[in-house]
């Protein structure tokens, strides 16, 4: 397709055809990561998801972790770069808040 026919949608309709508890991939981390469709998630509240995370995650999935929209998480790094430790993921990690598995 090109991009002269590419269909496009507002963050709004594109987050409203997320259902709560649906499996979602989050590519980038500090870098190149869809951070106003995660705004508009958190947004739109969502609930239960299942995060499968590509390459490594960073802001992105520490706020969604934070506004209690994970249900699961298949990463194989959380990371917040020079800024140290994801603290949502890390207290939700510790709590046992989210169920985790890991590909390292």
């Amino acid at each position: 397709m090109s991009f002269a026919k590419a269909e496009f949608t507002s963050l709004k309709d594109a987050v409203a055809r997320i259902d709560d508890g649906a499996s979602v991939v989050i590519a980038g981390s500090m870098a190149n990561s869809p951070m106003a469709l995660i705004r508009e998630m958190i947004r739109a509240r969502k609930k239960d998801l299942d995060l499968f995370v590509s390459p490594i995650g960073g802001i992105n999935i520490d706020m969604l972790i934070g506004a209690n929209a994970v249900r699961s998480l298949e990463f194989p790094q959380i990371s917040m770069g020079e800024y140290g430790l994801a603290p949502n993921f890390r207290r939700a990690s510790e709590k046992g808040l989210i169920k985790l598995k890991e590909h390292t």
